[in-house]
């Protein structure tokens, strides 16, 4: 069994969206209910904490510096420094009472995220947000986006709706974002718990942070589980490799939806956890708008 740490109790309500910054050795993440974003340099153990205008649900690094945001009410630039946004156009397929989720660029620099449909009617999509701010709706029926993420060579995307306890890969078209030829990746049936974030490490093998599951599961690119890392606290959201050598997994967890009876029982639950693998993962691609 694999040592997992936990390296900070940040009780994040809803910890998400981690991903590691290789050109300034630390980790970013939000906790989306808390309306915050974090910045931590493991080398240092500095940590550092900005107040955002409203729930950030996840986000990408630019190529030309600052960020990518998916807010809850929509797409923004933002830099960290100053704390001034700038607005996207808005997504005009968007559904009154849904907010962005999940989100990650593709291996062109394209940002794709999706829905979060609190009533659970299906009502979310899935965008794919172009280099000049254009976008184009993927597929909709989505109550909760998740497991975005890309095959090494880029021509696969994977994704899930959480409720439904499934991850699907597409075909995907590199140059027009195209998607194609929709496959079951595995059904959570057979899991204790709901898909939730996903990555590709080096190897092509995907990991999922299993929501109420307790742990990771990696998974061979046929969808059989390859291992499981189990973590003391039931919701685990998101896992990104971090690292000089991209060799340390580091997961948030969540306190949502949690009773004050559960908080007793685990106590470490919002907190950022880090496992040293024998496997690495891969650069995470930035925003080329």
């Amino acid at each position: 069994m694999e040592d997992v740490k936990l390296i900070l109790d940040c009780k994040n309500i809803l910890g998400e969206g981690i991903l590691w910054n290789e050109k300034e050795a630390c980790l970013y993440w939000t906790d989306i209910e808390g309306s915050l974003f974090y910045r931590y340099e493991p080398g240092t153990e500095d940590l550092q904490t900005f107040v955002m205008p409203e729930r950030l649900c996840s986000f990408a690094f630019r190529e030309s510096g600052g960020f990518l945001m998916a807010f809850a009410s929509g797409l923004a630039l933002y830099d960290l420094q100053s704390g001034i946004v700038k607005k996207l156009n808005p997504i005009k397929e968007t559904v009154a009472g849904t907010r962005l989720n999940d989100g990650r660029c593709d291996r062109n620099g394209r940002f794709i995220v999706g829905d979060f449909d609190p009533e659970e009617k299906g009502r979310g999509n899935a965008y794919s947000i172009n280099t000049d701010g254009s976008y184009k709706k993927l597929f909709g029926d989505l109550n909760s986006a998740n497991s975005t993420c890309f095959s090494p060579d880029g021509s696969i995307m994977y994704y899930s709706c959480a409720e439904q306890g499934e991850i699907w890969f597409y075909d995907y078209d590199q140059k027009n974002s195209d998607i194609s030829n929709k496959q079951l990746f595995h059904c959570f049936k057979d899991q204790p718990g709901l898909p939730d974030g996903s990555i590709i490490d080096s190897q092509g093998y995907l990991w999922n942070a299993q929501w109420a599951g307790s742990r990771v599961v990696r998974f061979a690119p046929d969808g059989t589980v390859d291992r499981v890392v189990e973590l003391p606290v039931p919701n685990v959201t998101c896992l990104c490799f971090g690292g000089k050598e991209l060799e340390t997994l580091y997961i948030t967890t969540a306190r949502f939806t949690l009773s004050d009876e559960d908080l007793h029982k685990y106590p470490s639950a919002g907190g950022l956890f880090a496992v040293k693998m024998d496997v690495k993962g891969l650069k995470e691609s930035r925003f080329k708008g």
